[in-house]
């Protein structure tokens, strides 16, 4: 069998075995009762134990990577246990339409392979014994680290904020953040501190909409990593004082408290027929002053129409800023601003002397063959299967992570939203194949138009207040799937 198709396969029974999991955890918040709390986490342990490929000892218990070396887990008796729980238990578990039915299915098929669940366990510490003890491997199976992933979305992401304050006040902060476009701008705040200020992080988006027109200007600005726009982004102007260093330099992605990726995407070379400098040019873009506000709408509009044409994996590839050795030290300002640069509507480039970001960004643009970095939404708008991916390569150390991913940019009817409704149901399609990677993909609504990108206060309390009750209301899910499971 090919290596590659034996990695995807191996892909799809983790995704299985996560998928029963999450059924499982689903029905016994909806069920309580119906089996007991120590048979609930025997089913929990048994799944987790499936999934167990490799690991880094200790990350689990502290949240993040250690000094440990990864060890990847290999014996008879687990290769035996995985093929068995998804033969024995997948069916019975994924098919019942009711969740007692399903816990009730999964405790009685459990009950007897118990036996084989404690020699897989003890065949793999006494082969591993000089590597992790029993409390590092139950440690790694019972504990569960949050991820979170943030949709591209405008003005619509601001709900973000709201629903990253309601997990905080939950008690649940996350292990590693990653984002798309106004998700990647929004998740930086989150990981700048474990104990986010959300507070703070409103008052400064209030404070932009009277600055705006140092954030949004409309200058003529040499093209040199980005994408030309009718206006130009300039993010460190906006928040460069909140993501200073003590000795006041810009801060880099390894200064921030909590892991984070941002997604950017890139126009393949030769894609679009004709340089960024070429389409700025055929597309009347280059501007030295503000339009008017009917201009301006309808120069707005005809580059919404032009969009389409980017969210195309011929036309742009999925790039993980952070996700590398050559993107590890990337200034973070610079990670989220190229992130949020819809192309045709906003440029940002790097405008000032900077030898670090210059070096990274022309060997980055080099190896992965690309003309110009834009907004990562086009290339992937909730990026699930990034994130997934990410963590199984070792991101966080652990691999027993719950996935919650927001979306604020399906398809909705709202007047602030129902005109984009071509753009948005072509990006569901690509949101659609990253959907099944996440243990939860949480539509947000409702959102503010995704254009309101400098709402005036009023519009940004309320954006805040719905988040964050749209994200309480699934606290006890959370709650149950970030409790210690134990096996004995």
């Amino acid at each position: 069998m090919a290596e590659s198709q034996q990695k995807d396969e191996h892909e799809e029974q983790l995704l299985q075995l996560q998928r029963m999991e999450s059924k499982l955890v689903a029905a016994s918040v909806n069920y309580p009762g119906v089996i007991t709390r120590r048979r609930e986490h025997q089913l929990r342990y048994a799944i987790c134990l499936a999934q167990l490929d490799r690991f880094q000892p200790g990350a689990a218990r502290r949240g993040g990577r250690t000094q440990n070396p990864e060890v990847e887990v290999r014996t008879p008796r687990l290769t035996r246990w995985r093929a068995k729980i998804l033969r024995e238990l997948r069916d019975p578990i994924l098919d019942p339409k009711s969740g007692d039915v399903r816990l009730a299915n999964a405790a009685r098929i459990l009950g007897p392979l118990l036996p084989e669940v404690e020699k897989a366990r003890s065949e793999i510490l006494e082969k591993y014994a000089n590597d992790f003890s029993a409390v590092a491997l139950d440690q790694e199976l019972g504990k569960k680290t949050l991820v979170t992933i943030a949709g591209g979305g405008g003005g619509a992401g601001y709900v973000y904020l709201g629903a990253w304050a309601a997990l905080q006040d939950a008690g649940f902060v996350p292990g590693y953040v990653i984002g798309s476009s106004m998700g990647a701008l929004l998740g930086l705040f989150r990981a700048l501190r474990v104990d986010g200020d959300f507070d703070a992080y409103v008052k400064l988006a209030k404070s932009m909409r009277a600055r705006s027109d140092e954030i949004f200007r409309f200058v003529s600005l040499r093209t040199r990593y980005g994408m030309p726009g009718i206006a130009r982004l300039y993010l460190h102007a906006a928040i460069g004082l909140a993501f200073q260093r003590d000795d006041s330099a810009d801060m880099l992605l390894p200064d921030l408290e909590i892991p984070y990726e941002a997604v950017v995407a890139g126009i393949r070379r030769g894609a679009l027929g004709e340089s960024p400098e070429e389409y700025s040019r055929s597309h009347h873009l280059p501007v030295d002053k503000r339009p008017g506000p009917l201009q301006l709408r309808a120069q707005i509009g005809a580059q919404l129409v032009r969009l389409a044409a980017f969210v195309n994996p011929r036309v742009v590839k999925e790039i993980v800023i952070g996700g590398d050795d050559l993107t590890r030290d990337f200034n973070v300002i610079d990670a989220a601003g190229f992130s949020a640069a819809i192309p045709g509507i906003l440029h940002y480039d790097v405008a000032r002397d900077d030898p670090h970001i210059d070096a990274i960004l022309s060997e980055l643009m080099r190896r992965e063959e690309v003309s110009a970095l834009v907004d990562g939404g086009v290339a992937n708008n909730v990026p699930a299967r990034t994130a997934w991916q990410q963590v199984q390569r070792g991101k966080i150390g652990t691999r027993n992570c719950y996935f919650l991913a927001m979306d604020c940019f399906y398809p909705q009817y709202g007047l602030g939203h129902v005109w984009l409704q071509p753009v948005t149901r072509l990006v569901s399609y690509q949101v659609a194949l990253n959907a099944r990677y996440a243990h939860r993909r949480h539509e947000m609504y409702p959102t503010l138009s995704p254009v309101n990108l400098l709402p005036n206060y009023s519009e940004l309390d309320n954006a805040v207040q719905w988040g964050r009750s749209q994200m309480e209301m699934h606290i006890p899910y959370i709650k149950k799937f970030l409790e210690r499971v134990r096996w004995a």
